[in-house]
């Protein structure tokens, strides 16, 4: 219905299991840390006299002559600094030396590149170098002894004759790709992810949803259709799979705690009942499971050993006969095959099976053996449907597949207060009249739709055939 689902739905929840499970493993981490805590602590208060005996006891090594050494591994002959700037620079020209080409620039004699000049000017240059050298060699000699030592701070006085086009700046940003403009339309891009996103997940107050179980071969899910009646737009907003392949589902607005939300119960070919959070989009598991198969021999083995691993022991292994091997108390023993949630008793939850019994159960009791709140076994065959009356809450109809439709009054817990009425085949479907609520329909196997005034159930109001050609299969009111 309209306004049920939570208008901004969760990506996922932890269940209480794991929940239990998490502060369990976190117990177990807390005291790890305490015992090694404790272990160090004492290795800290062992004696004294063995610590120090133990810092002091060491090997002595006998001096070495470095004069007797080889002259390979004599380190006095010659600087380690002046060695480390000969290879930086050797390595540096190794590395400038293609682009030194481009640039037209020479290496000189020491490896540093210098500007190219023509023949006649290098010729010119070199005249007047001689006439300066003859008139002050010793000068001369002291100045190429620095500027040899010196060489490797000429590079930074190399102009760099490299051209680079100018960057347009606002061009750049134009397009979107300055540090700027870059930054900003990646975060403009970013938000509007967000924005899609939430548009895309979020729902509106006039957007109706649509829960359809789907198969598909060997894959059963859940999908989660949205409607928007603004655009007349259906869409699959997210799915859950299922681990049966599902034969009915009920729609109901109370969880296991108590607490309002959106849950959808869905029957399949297992006898359990899984009742599902439809406000979680990636839900992993249901949040409560009704009858099935009993796993708390497996729940609380797996406790055991997570604390046995946690503690390095060696795995326990389960047992044949162990308990956990059948079904949880007042479980069904067939497939599920008709649903109904109360919208009067909103913790209500009434079943039909392939077993020939009608179960009611309580959603706040989940997981305890008293979920199973009345059992009615008044069908002789398979029950297809279960419909509660949408206002007098203890009033329960069921259609089976021995040809009778039969109205229970759930306070009876023995299930020997009900009436019933035959139909010309099969029930298949059946569904209370929401204008007159006193009014009940059952649609059967032949295509024949009857309906009864619960108040004179011994005799019907009204039948007619909808379909010639086969059965009819489902039965609603607009």
């Amino acid at each position: 219905p309209m306004g049920a689902a939570d208008p901004n739905p969760k990506r996922y929840e932890l269940s209480k299991a794991e929940m239990e499970m998490l502060e369990e493993q976190a117990g177990m981490e807390a005291d790890l840390e305490e015992e090694e805590d404790a272990n160090d602590d004492d290795d800290s208060s062992a004696s004294p006299d063995t610590n120090e005996a133990s810092e002091t006891t060491g090997v002595k090594l006998e001096a070495v002559d470095i004069s007797t050494l080889p002259a390979d591994l004599r380190m006095d002959d010659y600087s380690e600094d002046e060695d480390d700037a000969q290879a930086e620079g050797r390595l540096g020209n190794i590395l400038i030396g293609k682009e030194t080409e481009l640039m037209g620039t020479n290496l000189d004699r020491n490896g540093m590149p210098v500007e190219d000049i023509d023949e006649e000017k290098g010729q010119r240059e070199r005249e007047r170098d001689g006439a300066e050298d003859s008139s002050d060699d010793d000068d001369d000699d002291d100045d190429i002894d620095n500027d040899a030592n010196d060489s490797d701070d000429d590079l930074a006085d190399v102009p760099d004759t490299r051209e680079f086009m100018p960057v347009d700046v606002r061009g750049l940003e134009a397009m979107g790709l300055s540090a700027a403009g870059l930054g900003g339309a990646m975060n403009e891009e970013d938000d509007d992810d967000d924005a899609s996103d939430l548009e895309d997940t979020n729902l509106r107050p006039d957007d109706a949803m649509v829960v359809v179980a789907k198969t598909d071969e060997d894959f059963a899910s859940l999908e989660v259709h949205v409607y928007e009646s603004r655009t007349g737009n259906l869409f699959v907003h997210h799915d859950i799979p299922l681990p049966s392949f599902p034969l009915c589902l009920a729609h109901g607005d109370i969880n296991p705690d108590g607490g309002a939300g959106n849950f959808i119960a869905v029957g399949s070919f297992s006898p359990s009942i899984e009742v599902w959070n439809l406000d979680v989009l990636s839900a992993l598991e249901p949040v409560a499971i009704l009858g099935g198969e009993d796993t708390s021999g497996a729940d609380e083995l797996m406790r055991i050993n997570m604390a046995r691993a946690a503690a390095g022991k060696k795995l326990k292994k389960k047992k044949v006969g162990q308990q956990g091997s059948g079904l949880r108390p007042g479980s069904h023993k067939d497939a599920v095959m008709a649903l109904s949630w109360n919208k009067v008793h909103r913790q209500v939850l009434a079943s039909g099976s392939a077993d020939k019994t009608v179960k009611v159960w309580d959603i706040t009791q989940a997981g305890n053996p008293s979920a199973c709140a009345a059992t009615f076994v008044h069908h002789k065959d398979k029950v297809q449907s279960v419909a509660w009356h949408p206002s007098e809450g203890t009033i329960l109809a069921t259609g089976s597949f021995d040809r009778t439709v039969s109205l229970v009054d759930a306070r009876s817990n023995d299930g020997k207060n009900y009436r019933k009425a035959t139909l010309p085949a099969d029930c298949e479907a059946i569904a209370w009249d929401p204008f007159e609520s006193q009014y009940l329909s059952a649609a059967s196997e032949d295509g024949t739709i009857t309906c009864w005034d619960v108040r004179k159930f011994d005799q019907k109001l009204w039948s007619f055939v909808a379909h010639e050609y086969g059965g009819v299969s489902d039965l609603a009111y607009n």
